[in-house]
């Protein structure tokens, strides 16, 4: 239980940091676990430097507790009100030779697959896309985009989660009213609010609320957090109050319950994003270049993570909840260095003259003729 307790931890700490680079002005979502367990994947066939970049990013001391996180997600049960599914999937090139202890460390928490990336790129694309699609019930479509699988992947790595739950307290939609909310620096702007006044997990923290809104048939929940003033205020002192984590250790700890009046909009977001550059800034570095050390996953080929592609939807309504996610790492090797074919093969191996020119003019600065060796030079 320790071992899960802290890969909780470090998954909290992991998301804090990508709220941090992923949250602008606008709407957001993602999942932090969806990424992270494409991330810890990674991490149990890495070493040297590229595994102890990728664990300071997700937190962990190294590659051996890559395995807890990946079993906290598989091991979330589903219930009769609630459809929860977090499947991973290691698209491996159909020829291509993988070590047996990264698939036995794998093998509880990821099934594997075969795709001929090297001749049927495209295709291959297809399948994973159609996978994904199919296991998110059709909400992320197009997660790999083109281009970012050709002949030289050797490896696809994705996750994808997917929940359709019921409230516990449900909403009732005759209460929904359209009321104004207020954005940040602009005026108001109407929305459907819901409603309702029930006791649920209540916390106030320092200069904020958060309520617990627990779902039908499982353990989980959905923490809303109401600042006491500008959003972007108080989500930049996020990292000096501990983080997501703090603010989930206070709600769930607290024990306290209160009667909650409570206003929700019905809203809807959906997001994608092109995570290199954002894992190149928290300090995944080296697993993006050639240097790359992934031979805990082949010796075959040298591979370095190419691409890290991420997309995320949730609907929130009087009934429930409907959200899911997805990620992709693709990893590729480097193309041989092929020596061009010439058209022309020349051995001056008998006498040839030669001259030195003005290249501009055509005229000749020196003309001569070689015909046989002479004694070398003193």
């Amino acid at each position: 239980m320790a071992g899960i307790a802290e890969a909780v931890r470090a998954d909290a700490a992991f998301g804090t940091d990508l709220y941090g680079k992923l949250a602008g002005p606008g709407s957001v979502v993602f999942s932090p676990a969806s990424i992270a367990a494409a991330l810890r994947m990674a991490l149990t066939g890495a070493r040297g430097e590229t595994a102890a970049e990728i664990a300071a990013v997700l937190h962990l001391p190294g590659p051996g507790a890559a395995a807890e996180g990946l079993a906290q997600l598989a091991g979330i049960r589903a219930g009769d009100d609630l459809d929860f599914r977090a499947p991973n999937v290691m698209w491996l090139q159909s020829a291509l030779s993988v070590r047996n202890e990264f698939l036995s460390q794998l093998s509880g928490t990821a099934s594997v697959e075969r795709c001929d990336f090297s001749t049927a790129p495209e295709a291959a694309r297809q399948v994973i896309n159609d996978t994904v699609a199919e296991q998110t019930e059709g909400k992320i479509t197009g997660l790999i985009p083109p281009g970012a699988i050709d002949g030289l992947t050797r490896l696809v790595l994705t996750n994808a989660v997917y929940l359709k739950a019921l409230w516990a307290h449900q909403f009732s939609a005759q209460e929904t009213r359209q009321k104004p909310f207020y954005p940040e620096r602009t005026g108001a702007t109407p929305v459907d609010m819901m409603h309702q006044a029930t006791r649920f997990a209540w916390h106030r923290g320092d200069g904020y609320q958060a309520v617990l809104l627990p779902y039908r048939g499982g353990p989980l929940a959905m923490a809303l957090v109401l600042p006491d003033g500008p959003l972007s205020e108080f989500t930049g002192g996020l990292d000096a109050a501990g983080g997501v984590g703090a603010l989930l250790d206070g709600l769930l700890s607290s024990g306290a319950e209160a009667l909650v009046d409570l206003s929700l909009p019905r809203f809807r977001v959906d997001a994608g994003f092109m995570l290199k550059d954002t894992l190149q800034a928290l300090g995944v570095r080296a697993a993006f270049t050639p240097d790359a050390d992934f031979t805990g996953i082949t010796t075959d080929e040298p591979l370095h993570i190419g691409a890290v592609v991420h997309k995320a939807f949730v609907d929130v309504g009087e009934e429930g909840t409907e959200a899911a996610a997805a990620t992709g790492m693709t990893f590729q090797t480097l193309a041989l260095a092929r020596k061009p074919q010439p058209d022309v093969t020349l051995v001056f191996d008998r006498p040839f003259l030669f001259a030195i020119a003005d290249m501009s003019s055509g005229l000749p600065l020196f003309l001569g003729q070689f015909t046989r060796p002479g004694r070398p030079r003193a």
